[in-house]
C-alpha cells in the first residue's frame, strides 16, 4: 500500500506547514505563464525540426562544423527542462496528469519519483524491495529535498542510509558519504547501523527493526506530446 494520504492532501498539509512555520510561500504562478511556456516548447520543437532539415538538405556542411549535433543536444536539454517545469505544475492540479514521468502512485519531483510503502520490513528487505522495482532507498542530499519528504509522510520511514559497524562511517547505497550540512544524525548508539526518517529528521535504529519505506529512482524523460 502507497502513501497514506491523497496527493491533493498532501499539498494542502505541505501548504499548511510552510504557514505555520513561518516560512515564506511561493506566490501563485502568473496564468501567462501556461501559455507562454507551450508556445516555447512549440517554438522548441520547430526549431528542432528546422535544424534535423537542413541537417538533411547539407549534411556535408553541417558534418564539416559539427554544428547539427551540438546545436541539437543543447536545444533537447531546453527543450526538456521546459517540459519538466511544466509538467510539474500540471501535476500540482491534477495528480493524475498524463504527463507525469513516474509509476502511478509515486510522486514527481526534480527529476526523481519516490514512492512511499506501507509496508513492515527489515532495512535489509526494504533494500531488496526497492531493488526489484529499479529503485533505491531515499538518499537525502540537499534542503529541497528534504523538505518535500518532510510535507507528504508522518510515519516513520527507512532510508537508504548505512554503516557496516560501530566505528564505520554513514553511507547512502551508493557508498556516498553522509553530509551534515543537511541535518545530524540523532541517536548513533553502537549497535545501531541503520537509520530512519521521521518528520524532517533522521535518527539510527537497529537494522532488524520493521518500518515502513520510501523508494526513489529517476524519472522517466517527460513526453512532449502528454502535455497537451
Amino acid at each position: 500500500m502507497q502513501d497514506e494520504d491523497g496527493y491533493i492532501t498532501l499539498n494542502f498539509k505541505s501548504r499548511t506547514s510552510a504557514i505555520t512555520s513561518g516560512l515564506p510561500v511561493e506566490p501563485n504562478v502568473s496564468p501567462l505563464w501556461r501559455p507562454m511556456a507551450l508556445t516555447l516548447l512549440f517554438l522548441c520543437l520547430g526549431m528542432a525540426a528546422g535544424l534535423v532539415t537542413l541537417g538533411i538538405m547539407y549534411p556535408p556542411v553541417f558534418q564539416q562544423q559539427d554544428y547539427l549535433p551540438t546545436q541539437d543536444g543543447n536545444l533537447s536539454e531546453i527543450l526538456q527542462k521546459v517540459a519538466k517545469n511544466f509538467c510539474q505544475e500540471l501535476i500540482q492540479k491534477s495528480a493524475g496528469h498524463k504527463c507525469n514521468p513516474c509509476d502511478t502512485n509515486w510522486r514527481y519531483h526534480g527529476d526523481r519519483c519516490y514512492g512511499f510503502f506501507r509496508h513492515n520490513l527489515t532495512w535489509a528487505q526494504s533494500k531488496r524491495y526497492c531493488a526489484e522495482r529499479n529503485a533505491t532507498l531515499l538518499k537525502i542530499l540537499n534542503q529541497d529535498t528534504l523538505d518535500f519528504i518532510k510535507g507528504r509522510t508522518s510515519f516513520i520511514r527507512w532510508i537508504g542510509l548505512s554503516r557496516r559497524n560501530s566505528d564505520g562511517i554513514w553511507v547512502w547505497e551508493d557508498g556516498s558519504r553522509l553530509s551534515e550540512n543537511v541535518f545530524k544524525l540523532l541517536g548513533n548508539e553502537e549497535d545501531q547501523h541503520c537509520a530512519y526518517f521521521l518528520k524532517g529528521k533522521i535518527y539510527t535504529s537497529l537494522c532488524e527493526d520493521t518500518r515502513y519505506l520510501i523508494c526513489e529512482q529517476k524519472a522517466n524523460t517527460v513526453r512532449i506530446d502528454k502535455l497537451i
